[in-house]
């Protein structure tokens, strides 16, 4: 059957970042790239408490998650408990927008046009295949935009020469004049951009027009717009009332044709570029280019002419006349040197990064720099290189990033993530010596290995971006400094001002000198750094403070299952609540033992339970804190010391339930108490609580009237429901909801009614409502509104401090209505045509009756909506939630379009469907359950959506709203819950009539699709396995440490170097799952490091054929390059001992049952029928167990280079060469023999293979090193297969991410009689997952199997098959969407999923498309009108596409 591969989880990996002003003139974003996601951020400062001006701080929960969480009563208490530690203000990053791009991003430039809708800058990104787009931001619809894309793919630009899929480079001109991208090795795309001085001009128009429009033009400055661009200018330029015509649109373009050349036009003497980039402080755009005229490498060193030859020129262009000329040249410079770095002033020229020494080059040629390692002197004879090779640093894959404010320091982090500053000694205005000083407050690495992105974000604030560690933000201050750096860089900024007048005469001179261009208010800036030089060098070192993290759940190297665990006496109350099994994953950078250790990442929140107890009638509850009017007047005393009472007044005290007919209340303490001898009425279904009055009220909302208590309980007022006209007894209540001091009722007749509490008298007063009052509704709610986004409903706002109430409501015919509370008369905002769920919700306009009725027949039935504060501690922002009949969610996030200043709506997107499940069972009363808004659980305010399905919508800082899903069964209610055993925690009740406390796992995170934990072990993780027997991981991990070059004699040759080669020294650790800690570990030898660890149930005895599970190790052995690679093979086994005291975990220990040394590599073991095959080499060995402990060969199998995969399933089993694809063979007993059934005979690089069986047919997924996904197909009776031999090709797919693990699962039918190990690795078991042998074949036809792809970006995915009608109704929808859908940065998915540097299938059929589940799932964001036409178009009704996604879009399965 057809395939889909769906993206489960985003890639966490940074790969680029950029800052500049993008959402408008004045903000402060910083934009991310994450492969192909594009994240906006900007910055807020938080105040918490910081354990040390440490860099290494633990986790990033450490400082979001420390916060003293009072309510508004108790700010006193809050400022007694803030000043006995250190509070400082942090900088966290809060997400704008997040967009998935069909691409993946190669760089991004800031660029200053001449105006924008945003009033910002705007970004040109680069991607993967020659394309630039250039994008900015919309405040009219609150999302990015693309201007325009230009494409340099054709053939003409392609050298037959140059080998394809060479990296791009973007870089942009300081002054936003233009921006250049290198491709195909050596060619060059311009891109012009308007600046001021050309609006007199007509450059641009005419024949520029003509040129871009002249497709089959050969003229040399092609534009690629031709196209691409078209489209995107209607859909761009069409906005409002402006028209685009022929005639204006070259003029209103932010740019001039493009143009494209190759460097040698540039300079005859270019040829292999290395880097380049644009110099500062030139009138004209100025290239400095680093490029190497002729190749070497270091074994040629020696030869003659082969050593110095890399040479670096500066050469200015002049884009009016597409004429360049070189300024400067400098050559013989070191072979190493392989990127160029541009320096603003003060310091000015540029920084040549080798892997021996930095040079800087200066805008006259003079060069000077610096050897930082002894190599230095043996690679190079450049002269003028200071010394100072005791550094020993290693400079390849280095960045570095100017410190703002700093007279030119810069910091470099090498590819350990050390960081090393980078000062420059001037002599005036000419560098005269560069020099490095280590860190010695950070003496190891700052951040988790090589960085991939540096920038300043202004304020002494840094962020840095790695590719297998956390990204993080960074503060730097000065030892010794007095002051606060905030204060500080307030003063130079006020100190700038005075100053300006006495720099503009400069900045007049520099201008003749060196030529002004857009540097000139940069230069400013620049100067008054370079006049403070002085006294900067004088303060003391720098020291480091990370701020904030955005968490790198990979690279996953490695992914395996295991069961959750919990402490004894947690275990029991911990069932029913917690999933089968959790996924843990290899996490960290490899060279480093920063942020290195291992990801536990889960599907659904399993929270801690702290009590429970059975309570079947509970069919709804809710908590309540209340106060005394004594206590909320006095919490606080008059010496300043807090009332003993005021602590216990922050917990809830009352637990309200509702029955079937009746009510109840309980007292919450450490137990649950009913409350008797009290007013409370036990009469009628409760349908809502709350508190009023500041919390001295309790409202009870039944059906037939509202009861209001004071805090004790005492009945104060009764509201019942009557008709005003007839006095009768009127319509009873539907709905409620309770926000201090409103209450809104919804009668079963749709109409609504508000009342306030007076807060004199403590009594509701039902509030004039003439504009509701003849409407029909059906559902509502209040928001308090403290300023922000809605303030600007109304008119100017008198207190920005004070709390404005909202009132939202849901007309019976899917109507949206916004009311100020403060003036009911009319309507703030009105949308009747809400229930259609346009992805841009406004206010209405007079529209015709014709739309009306089309709006009218293509809505979705909307049952609730609910505005709630999401977040966490760090931030909150408004959502807007809209409850389908079938659940499922749609969240608007509200903000102000900046030209009408009205309130705006727009999709966030939710790719989730909730589950079919009509009810809870039996014993649940059908009733409506509402979503339940929580404002404080562990720090988050979210909201809860009971049922069938129940689930959390979590919101963080850094991510818009996900829907989590409760561990268990169907939950009746939830409620907040706080009290002295339960702080920030949660109470529900399940369909089972079980009633829990519960609280949020701890250091778990949500700001993913999936909630994860990560746990640093402080050494490289390389492979691990879960043990099922013991409940304990095996991993993997090494260290480096100096290689001592053995001889065959043994004798170990010294080497007197002083930067000594290093090599990874491993080690084999038993990891608890108690307590994340290694509890006991077995050392390798100093050159031995184990590549693969396996649990493998194995045959100990061949008499009674008994088995056993063991871990079996395979590892290499390295001695050198003058000696051939060995490996060897281990058996262990894990046994119980005697615990240390004080700790229980460590009552397990490994012991080694054998070892065999053997030639080549052990890069692959599996266990097939009981016994241990592994990889050596070129050759496939099968080894039995003997009962002496010793493995025995039993079979063979040569393959053709190395293998790098082998996995087995009932006996078959597929290997994976590195270089020769695929081979797929069988392993028989009687007689023992290895038997090759087919194989694939294209040449592939395979990174990982898997199988993926569907019913009879055999299918297998195989990731080459080009990050394509290939399913091939064993299938004897094709007839281009010549009876199997021939593996066929049934489909290719790219997914843009480099995957290194896949891992074959179950999907859970809704019967299954598989035991919970089933769903472990197939070796951990028997032979696989289907290992039952269940003689009804019917019973294993219906199980059904998909893959989990783990990949270097850190992110999940999933490759399942699906039916073949399913299939082709889901095409239809994917080319719906790509045809008629925008998508960000103008690229198209068709393409982007096209598999690279493909020769085509030989010998099967039309390879078929697989499915993109990320591409599908954005027919859930449609419109309702538009989702009915897509769903027409595939044959098939809204609710068919809707079923045939809710397999494709999530992973489905029971045990996870």
């Amino acid at each position: 059957m057809p395939e889909v591969y769906t993206e489960l989880t985003a890639p966490t990996s940074v790969s680029f970042s950029l800052k500049l002003p993008f959402t408008s003139a004045t903000s402060e974003n910083v934009l991310v790239a994450k492969t192909s996601l594009l994240q906006i951020f900007t910055t807020t400062t938080y105040e918490t408490e910081l354990s040390s001006a440490s860099v290494n701080t633990k986790q990033p929960s450490d400082i979001d998650r420390r916060t003293l969480d009072v309510d508004e009563e108790q700010t006193f208490a809050a400022d007694i408990a803030l000043q006995r530690s250190q509070v400082e203000s942090v900088t966290k990053l809060v997400l704008v927008a997040e967009y998935p791009l069909s691409g993946s991003v190669t760089g991004l430039q800031r660029i200053k046009l001449l105006s924008t809708r945003s009033g910002g800058e705007a970004v040109l990104a680069s991607f993967k295949d020659a394309k630039c787009s250039l994008m900015e931001w919309d405040p009219e619809t609150n999302s990015i935009t693309t201007i325009s894309l230009h494409y340099y793919e054709r053939e003409e630009f392609c050298s037959p020469v140059v080998p394809d899929g060479l990296p791009t480079e973007l870089v942009a001109d300081p002054g936003s004049r233009c921006a250049a991208l290198r491709f195909a090795g050596d060619m060059l795309a311009i891109i012009p951009f308007r600046q001021r001085e050309d609006e007199e001009l007509s450059l641009g128009r005419g024949d520029g027009d003509e040129i871009m429009g002249d497709e089959d033009g050969d003229n040399d400055d092609w534009d690629p717009e031709m196209a691409g661009t078209a489209r995107g200018e209607d859909t761009i330029m069409g906005e409002g009332d402006v028209k685009t015509t022929d005639g204006t649109e070259g003029k209103d373009r932010p740019y001039h044709p493009s143009f494209v050349l190759s460097v040698s036009q540039l300079d005859d003497a270019i040829s292999h570029v290395i880097s380049l980039t644009f110099l500062h402080e030139y009138r004209e755009p100025t290239f400095g280019i680093l490029y190497s005229p002729r190749r070497t490498w270091t074994g040629l060193l020696a030869a003659e002419g082969r050593k110095d030859t890399i040479s670096y020129i500066v050469i200015t262009l002049d884009l009016e006349q597409k004429a360049s000329t070189p300024i400067l040249s400098v050559s013989g410079l070191p072979y190493d040197v392989f990127k160029v770095v541009p320096l603003a002033p003060p310091i000015g020229g540029s920084l040549l990064l080798g892997g021996n020494e930095l040079i800087h080059v200066d805008q006259a040629g003079k060069t000077t720099g610096v050897a930082v390692n002894p190599f230095c002197r043996r690679s190079t004879g450049f002269a003028g290189l200071a010394d100072q090779s005791d550094l020993c640093l290693e400079l390849e894959g280095s960045q570095v990033v100017e410190l703002e404010g700093e007279g030119g320091d810069m910091l470099l982090f090498t590819k350990r993530g050390e960081g090393v500053i980078v000062g420059f000694k001037m002599d005036g205005r000419n560098v005269s010596g560069v020099k490095i000083t280590k860190l010695n407050n950070h003496p190891g690495s700052m951040v988790g290995g090589r960085v991939s992105t540096a920038v300043g974000l202004g304020g002494r604030r840094l962020f840095i971006g790695c590719i297998e560690g956390d990204a993080r933000v960074l503060k730097w201050r000065r030892k010794g400094e007095r002051k606060k750096a905030g204060e500080g860089i307030k003063e130079e900024v006020l100190e700038n001002e005075d100053e300006d007048d006495v720099y503009g005469a400069l900045e007049d001179m520099d201008d003749d000198l060196y030529g002004g261009g857009g540097d000139a208010n940069f230069r400013k800036d620049s100067l008054t750094n370079g006049r403070r030089n002085s006294e900067t060098k004088s303060q003391g070192e720098y020291i480091f403070q990370t701020h904030d993290r955005l968490t790198n759940l990979g690279p996953f190297r490695d992914i395996t299952l295991g069961k959750p665990t919990f402490s004894e006496e947690s275990g029991e109350r911990q069932k029913g609540v917690s999933p089968e099994l959790e996924l843990v994953t290899t996490s960290g950078p490899s060279n480093t033992s920063e942020d290195s250790g291992v990801s536990i990442i889960r599907k659904s929140i399993s929270p801690t339970i702290v009590g429970r107890f059975d309570f079947p009638q509970c069919q709804a509850l809710w908590t309540v804190r209340a106060r005394s009017a004594k206590t909320s007047n006095a919490a606080v005393g008059l010496g300043g010391e807090e009332d003993d009472r005021s602590v216990e007044e922050t917990f809830d005290r009352f637990l309200f339930v509702t029955k079937n007919d009746e009510s109840q209340v309980f007292r919450v303490g450490d137990t649950f108490e009913e409350v008797r001898g009290t007013d409370f009425e036990s009469e009628g279904e409760t349908i809502e609580v709350g508190v009023v009055g500041n919390g001295m009220r309790i409202v009870q909302v039944v059906s037939e009237q509202v009861r209001v208590y004071d805090c004790d309980l005492q009945l104060s007022q009764i509201i019942p429901m009557f008709d005003e006209e007839t006095g009768e007894e009127g319509p009873s209540v539907h709905r409620a909801r309770v926000c201090d001091p409103y209450v809104l009722l919804i009668k079963v007749d749709g109409s609504a009614a508000v009342y306030r509490m007076d807060s004199a008298n403590l009594e509701l007063a039902e509030e004039r409502t003439d504009a509701i009052k003849f409407n029909k509704y059906q559902s509502g709610c209040i928001y308090a509104s403290a300023g922000g986004t809605f303030i600007l409903l109304d008119a100017p706002v008198e207190n920005p401090k004070k709390d404005y109430y909202l009132l939202f409501l849901l007309t019976t015919e899917g109507g949206l209505q916004i009311y100020d509370l403060s003036n009911l008369a009319t309507p703030s905002f009105t949308a009747e045509s809400f229930s259609t769920l346009y992805p841009l919700l406004r206010a209405d306009k007079p529209a015709s009756p014709t739309t009306n009725r089309e709006k009218h027949r293509s809505k979705q039935l909307i049952i609730e909506i609910l505005v709630a504060d999401m977040g966490d501690s760090v931030f909150k922002e408004p959502y807007l939630i809209a409850r389908s009949s079938n659940n499922d969610l749609t969240f608007y996030k509200p903000f102000i379009a900046s030209s009408s200043s009205t309130l705006r709506f727009i999709k966030s997107p939710n790719p989730h469907l909730a589950s079919d499940e009509p009810n809870l069972g039996a014993g649940t009363k059908n009733m409506f359950r509402p979503l339940t808004a929580v404002h404080n659980i562990a720090g988050y305010s979210a909201v809860f959506l009971p049922g069938a399905d129940p689930s959390f919508v979590i919101k963080t800082a850094k991510s818009n709203p996900r829907i989590h899903k409760l561990a268990g069964s169907g939950v009746r209610s939830l409620s907040s819950f706080h009290s002295a055993g339960a702080d920030r925690g949660f109470v529900y009740v399940d369909n089972l009539g079980i009633v829990r406390v519960a609280l949020m796992p701890a250091e778990f995170t949500f700001d993913g699709n999936w909630g994860y934990k990560k746990v640093t072990i402080d050494e490289h993780v390389q492979s691990l396995a879960y043990f099922p027997p013991m409940n304990v991981y095996v991993i993997s991990t090494s260290k480096r440490q100096p290689f001592d070059l053995a001889e065959e004699d043994g004798n170990i040759a010294k080497d007197d170097t002083t930067l000594q080669p290093e090599i990874d020294s491993g080690t084999l650790k038993l990891l608890s799952p108690q307590t994340w800690t290694a509890v006991d570990e077995y050392k390798f030898a100093h050159n031995e490091i184990a590549l693969v660890v396996k649990t493998i149930s194995l045959e100990v005895s061949e008499h009674t054929k008994e088995r056993k599970q063991l871990v079996s190790v395979g590892t290499a052995i390295f001695r050198g390059e003058d000696h051939s690679a060995r490996g060897g093979i281990y058996v262990f086994e894990v046994i119980e001992v005697v615990p240390e005291p004080n700790r229980p975990e460590t009552n397990r220990k490994l012991k080694l049952v054998t070892r065999e040394e053997v030639k080549g590599t052990v890069s692959a073991i599996c266990g097939v029928n009981g016994y241990l095959l592994a990889a050596q080499g070129q050759k496939i060995m099968v080894r039995g167990l003997k009962e002496d402990q010793s493995l025995l060969p039993v079979a063979f199998l040569d393959m053709c280079l190395y293998v790098s995969v082998a996995k087995n399933l009932d006996g078959m089993i597929l290997f994976g060469d590195f270089m020769k694809s695929v081979w797929f063979a069988g392993f028989s007993e009687e007689p023992y023999k290895m038997t090759l059934f087919g194989k694939d005979t294209q040449k592939l690089e395979v990174i990982s293979a898997e199988f993926l069986p569907d019913g009879n047919q055999l299918y297998f997924v195989v990731v080459d090193a080009e990050s394509n996904i290939h399913i091939l197909q064993y299938d004897p009776e094709h007839p281009k297969s010549l009876a199997g031999q021939r593996l066929i090709r049934r489909a290719d797919f790219f997914s843009g991410h480099e995957i290194s693990t896949l891992t074959m699962l179950p999907l859970s039918p809704a019967l299954s009689s598989a035991s919970p190990n089933s769903h472990l690795h197939p070796d951990a078991i028997d032979t696989s997952p289907s290992h039952h042998h269940n003689p009804h074949h019917q019973s294993q036809q219906q199980q059904e199997y998909f893959v989990l792809a783990g990949t270097q970006t850190g992110s999940l995915a999933m490759i399942r098959t699906i039916p073949e009608t399913a299939y082709r109704r889901l095409n239809i929808v994917q080319g719906q969407i790509v045809n008629g859908e925008e998508h960000v940065a103008g690229l198209n998915p068709r393409e982007y999923r096209a598999v690279v540097n493909y020769s085509g299938g030989v010998g099967g059929d039309t390879m078929r498309g697989v499915l993109d589940g990320g591409l599908v799932s954005r027919w859930i964001g449609l419109a309702e009108g538009r989702k009915g036409e897509v769903s027409a178009k595939a044959g098939c009704g809204v609710q068919g596409i809707r079923g045939d996604l809710k397999g494709v879009v999530e992973l489905e399965v029971g045990y996870l």
